[in-house]
């Protein structure tokens, strides 16, 4: 039995008679939560109001449709940008972490053997100071691991460190989106929602395909997905919207192989 409903809103303090505060809308019987109490609150927000998540997901499905009817108005029907873009990172980089393939490191020519230490891989000429102190960072960060072993625990570093970035270059994207539609009455915050649902689809695309261990299931889906959702939301003839999305997709793809670049460098030697 739950406590009776108390005179003010413990929340906010503002006067509250009925079983939700008029104010802040907390409930008024506050008690310890459940178990269930949690999961009731998960299915109302994800699934059970009106079926806001069916409705998203297969708004999401057809490129552009979502970001369309956000600008138009049409929000309290659908989950939110970030909130979707932050769920469906969850899945993918989980996903990635569980069906992550294993990796091997090549480090001398002379020894390919799996089971080789790193650090007894690594070889430099006396007078080279650079790759002697590359040479004593591995030692010390690596020890005796293998080669195998050394892969994997750079990969699930990765995989760890990597949504960061990918949350860092969400908005560098919708620069790149806005630059390349300079043109069009789109704000910044318009391009940044259109960025939110690109990456949700296809962090969920990822997610779908992480078993598989092929990125260019990923790959060649998000970028059709993309090209699309460009001349749906953006408009323009044909081939300007071609160039726009090539320049687009280029610039943050290279922008990606180098924030995994330099987080793979950062774990081998920091």
């Amino acid at each position: 039995m739950g406590t009776p409903a108390v005179p003010a809103c413990r929340n906010c303090g503002a006067p509250a008679g009925g079983k939700y505060c008029p104010e802040c809308g907390q409930e008024t019987a506050v008690h310890p939560p459940t178990a269930l109490e949690f999961l009731h609150e998960f299915v109302g927000h994800y699934v059970a109001l009106e079926g806001a998540l069916w409705r998203t997901l297969r708004a999401l499905l057809v490129p552009g449709r979502l970001t369309l009817e956000y600008f138009a108005g049409r929000r309290r029907c659908y989950v939110l940008p970030l909130r979707l873009y932050l769920t469906a990172s969850i899945l993918f980089f989980l996903a990635a972490r569980i069906f992550m393939p294993a990796l091997d490191i090549r480090v001398s020519t002379a020894d390919t053997g799996r089971t080789a230490s790193v650090a007894d891989a690594i070889h430099c000429d006396a007078g080279d100071a650079f790759c002697h102190s590359i040479e004593q960072r591995i030692r010390a960060h690596f020890g005796s691991m293998t080669r195998r072993q050394a892969a994997d625990y750079v990969a699930g570093r990765l995989v760890t460190l990597f949504p960061y970035a990918m949350f860092v270059l969400l908005p560098v994207f919708a620069l790149l989106t806005r630059a390349a539609y300079w043109n069009r009455p789109f704000n910044y915050g318009e391009h940044l929602v259109f960025a939110l649902h690109v990456h949700a689809f296809a962090f969920l695309v990822g997610a779908i395909v992480a078993p598989v261990r092929q990125p260019t299931l990923l790959t060649v889906p998000a970028a059709i997905y993309l090209a699309l959702a460009m001349k749906a939301v953006f408009g323009g003839r044909n081939l300007p919207s071609v160039v726009r999305f090539v320049l687009v997709f280029l610039a943050y793809f290279v922008l990606l192989v180098a924030a995994i670049t330099v987080i793979a460098t950062a774990i081998a030697l920091l």
